[in-house]
């Protein structure tokens, strides 16, 4: 028997090869080209069972319901497992409508959050029988009015703003920099402010055809720590006892505490120990100082010190879903009483996005080039056939995946590279990482791409995106087909008289 090492549920290493479920990946990228994304259906279902499991077990006052984000991965066939699973779905947009309404979710769990909403949209979710989470103050008057022209009753939550006050950590979109968490929470759009909320309540609950059932609040992923998810429950309950207060007491039938948990090998966090852009800040202070030195001092320092360079994923795993639910759960059976809403019976809801798909899928890629750089510093250029738009997330905040190649999955780590990707930018995808000995031919299998990077591709440079595909233990199918280069340009019209003027030269 050959060797065997196993990664977490879905990933193995069987005799060198990463395998996903039952499929060697290398077979896979035979079979259906490079690049490829990859999503295994038995992780997708082992990940919602934990997260029902979990809050279940922490929230025995009432019905738990897990409402995945449409938009983390909304391809039709996921949607379906999704569905198929009982789920509800927590949808944005009038796309992400449809997808859920095909896929056939309950509409009584189809929460359809975001700000607009415009009114084709509102129409359509009343037509539908969804859940409508308010989170502007214009919403409401069309709601009212879709009700009654459609003689329907509408049931609606209101979208709360997070209040975290207090948690000055900076918040783990890098985008924002060394912004405090609550102060990014603040600023977000999503949300309406307390006094708000009032005021729509008050409202509503005057209202023949507009019933409010709850409310909702989605922090996002500022922080992966337990202690950001226990402030969170805490200032949630406190707002809801305040806003159910000055309702007369009213008692709502569900919360829904939306999501925003990590992945084990989390690549989405600050946490990430992705430290090239300090270093390159500190490579640029330093070849500013030694330029007085003459070329060749400069860059003799400064191959020393690129040779000490690397960047490593994080090695720390997030906290796991049950830690997570313990924490929510707890905190809000302790809190919600002190502020006067009754847990009993209440429904309870959450949204995870990437926490259902982040490990669910991999990324597969082909190394087409590799370029080594010997003077005046040495450097390794590693050229594969994907690119960092089709990993839009990480194009724009940083991240590092874990990563290993497919067909080498346990060779040591033996040198450094730059894996840079195909397209006209820089295309950083891994800067400075450890690699083993690599060979054009050879497959980059990059971890945790299950959320977020196949529904944001981008066609830069013209690039046709590429295939997704579905892994049911040894079984593997197309799920959504790889583009044409013929299609890329599908929606490009061209004017009537620059059709006339090139005819008029012929």
């Amino acid at each position: 028997m050959g060797s065997y090492t196993r990664l977490d549920d879905c990933l193995s290493i069987r005799d060198g090869h990463l395998f996903i479920e039952e499929c060697d990946t290398v077979d896979l990228v035979r079979r259906f080209g490079s690049p490829l994304f990859v999503f295994s259906e038995d992780q997708i279902r082992r990940n919602v069972r934990r997260f029902k499991r979990a809050f279940e077990a922490g929230w025995p006052d009432g019905p738990v319901k897990i409402l995945p984000a449409a938009k983390a991965n909304w391809i039709t066939a996921i949607q379906y497992i999704l569905a198929d699973e009982d789920c509800g779905c927590d949808i944005y947009s009038p796309g992400e409508l449809e997808i859920a309404l095909r896929a056939e979710f309950n509409p009584e769990f189809i929460s359809v959050n975001g700000v607009p909403k415009d009114e084709d949209h509102i129409y359509r979710c009343v037509q539908a029988g969804v859940r409508i989470t308010i989170d502007s103050m214009e919403e409401l008057d069309v709601i009212e009015r879709a009700a009654k022209e459609l003689n329907r009753t509408v049931k609606v939550r209101l979208r709360l703003k997070p209040a975290i006050s207090g948690f000055v950590h900076h918040t783990d979109f890098v985008s924002e920099g060394l912004v405090p968490t609550d102060l990014a929470a603040m600023v977000y759009k999503g949300g309406l402010t307390k006094d708000q909320v009032i005021a729509l309540g008050q409202r509503i609950l005057k209202m023949k055809r507009v019933e409010l059932v709850g409310f909702h609040q989605h922090h996002g992923r500022h922080h992966r720590s337990i202690r950001y998810w226990e402030e969170q429950m805490k200032a949630f309950a406190r707002d809801l006892g305040e806003v159910c207060q000055a309702l007369g007491g009213f008692q709502p039938q569900e919360i829904d505490i939306g999501g925003g948990f990590a992945v084990p090998r989390d690549p989405f966090n600050a946490a990430t120990d992705y430290t090239a852009p300090v270093e390159f800040a500190t490579l640029h202070a330093l070849s500013r100082a030694l330029k007085p030195l003459g070329d060749d001092i400069r860059y003799a320092v400064l191959a020393r010190l690129v040779d000490t360079l690397v960047s490593e994923p994080n090695p720390t795993p997030a906290p796991s879903i049950e830690e997570y639910a313990e924490a929510c759960t707890r905190t809000l059976r302790q809190e919600l009483p002190r502020h006067g809403i009754r847990t009993e019976g209440l429904m309870l809801q959450v949204e995870p996005g990437r926490a259902i798909h982040g490990n669910a899928g991999i990324h597969l890629t082909t190394v087409r080039n590799i370029k080594r750089i010997t003077s005046p510093i040495r450097w390794t250029i590693i050229v594969v056939d994907t690119t960092e738009f089709w990993f839009t997330g990480g194009r724009y905040e940083h991240h590092l995946h874990h990563y290993l190649f497919a067909n080498k999955a346990d060779a040591p780590l033996v040198g450094k590279a730059d894996i840079v990707g195909r397209s006209c930018y820089g295309d950083r995808l891994m800067p400075i990482v450890r690699i083993p000995e690599v060979q054009v031919g050879d497959i980059l299998a990059i971890l945790d791409t299950g959320a977020y990077q196949e529904v944001s591709m981008s066609n830069f440079n013209a690039l046709p995106r590429p295939a997704a595909i579905l892994v049911t233990g040894d079984r593997a199918e197309v799920i959504r087909r790889r583009e044409r280069q013929e299609e890329v340009f599908l929606r490009d019209i061209i004017p009537s008289h620059l059709q006339q003027a090139r005819g008029s030269e012929r």
